[in-house]
């Protein structure tokens, strides 16, 4: 059980209890995760949507907000486009690490080295990048997201809370795979007997037999074992889906509960220094100023807060967007996504 006041601004641990305690705050908290788990089913552009869907929730949560996922009236088209630009995120991050982990891979003596290192450090990079997209879905802008000294900073800060919530997707994605392995070798089973006898008859006759009938018998063992995995298939490929909603949504929110320290309602300019972060309230109080402040042992200079003034509509319109600030979240309606 998870306390309302442990989710209430800026907590180093228990990302995995407040991350579900958000997820399953109202009832029906089901329905969504099986609607993105069918719009997994789209190639593409469903695979955007729910990444959005995804992200502009963990926005909400950056900012401090105690939102439930939407249940209804969601802006597919908005929660495509934070799946895109996430994705192009991903993928730049994804192609620069490649080229510098190949070159570097490549020089003598060091390349063997470099190349195991990246084989584990490669995991928790997906993490980082991760925060990199929510940073971009926050802005939304894609240049913020590749702003990899703000992103470096704070990984720099906290990479222990960060390296909790990789801990968290890690788990997600091994019992995914034990799942999915149960699954699977129950459908090989059921089609063992099948193939015994298949295997045995063209064994001991396909001496006997000419070539198009020894492509008929194989031909028919194939159609007779889809026709026996396939169900068994379709289960395995939703039962994969609705974990791996569930895995994303927890993993991005409990990015976003790590990246609350970093005051998300006071960033201005993506290119702007980071504002001081704030303490975990069970922290004892700092002995100074520059207590608070980024390692580098500098106090940062207190930014002006966004402004909530502009084209922000009422509850239920669509957001501002400000190219000095990151987007606001709703200005009422706190439970909505965007």
């Amino acid at each position: 059980m998870v306390a309302e006041e442990e989710l209430e601004g800026f907590r180093r641990d228990r990302y995995f209890a407040r991350s579900w305690a958000l997820l399953t705050r109202h009832a029906g908290w089901i329905k969504p995760v099986l609607l993105l788990t069918v719009a997994l089913l789209v190639p593409l552009v469903g695979w955007f949507g729910v990444m959005g869907y995804a992200l502009e929730w963990a926005r909400l949560t950056a900012w401090g907000v105690n939102a439930a996922p939407k249940q209804r009236g969601v802006r597919v088209g908005e929660c495509i486009a934070s799946g895109a630009r996430a994705f192009a995120v991903l993928l730049l991050w994804s192609v620069v690490a490649g080229i510098v982990v190949g070159l570097l891979s490549a020089l003598p003596l060091v390349g063997g080295i470099v190349a195991a290192a990246w084989a584990v450090l490669s995991l928790f990079f997906g993490v980082v990048v991760m925060a990199a997209e929510l940073r971009a879905t926050i802005y939304r802008r894609i240049v913020p997201g590749l702003r990899v000294s703000a992103v470096w900073q704070m990984v720099r800060h906290d990479p222990m809370g960060l390296l909790r919530v990789f801990g968290m997707v890690a788990v997600g994605g091994v019992l995914m795979g034990l799942v999915s392995s149960i699954v699977a070798f129950s459908a090989l089973a059921s089609i063992l007997p099948t193939l015994l006898y298949y295997v045995a008859y063209l064994g001991e006759y396909s001496q006997f037999m000419s070539d198009a009938a020894l492509a008929s018998g194989v031909v028919a063992f194939v159609f007779e074992a889809l026709a026996a995995m396939g169900p068994v298939l379709i289960v395995l490929l939703l039962l994969d889906g609705f974990m791996g909603v569930i895995t994303l949504l927890l993993g991005y929110t409990g990015v976003a509960l790590w990246m609350r320290q970093f005051n998300v309602p006071a960033w201005r300019a993506d290119e702007d220094p980071l504002p001081p972060f704030v303490s975990d309230p069970r922290d004892p109080a700092p002995d100074s100023p520059a207590g608070n402040s980024w390692q580098t042992g500098e106090a940062c200079p207190e930014p002006e807060p966004v402004s909530a003034s502009g084209p922000v509509q009422e509850e239920g319109g669509a957001q501002a967007e400000k190219d000095e600030g990151p987007s606001l979240p709703p200005v009422a309606g706190h439970d909505s996504l965007t």
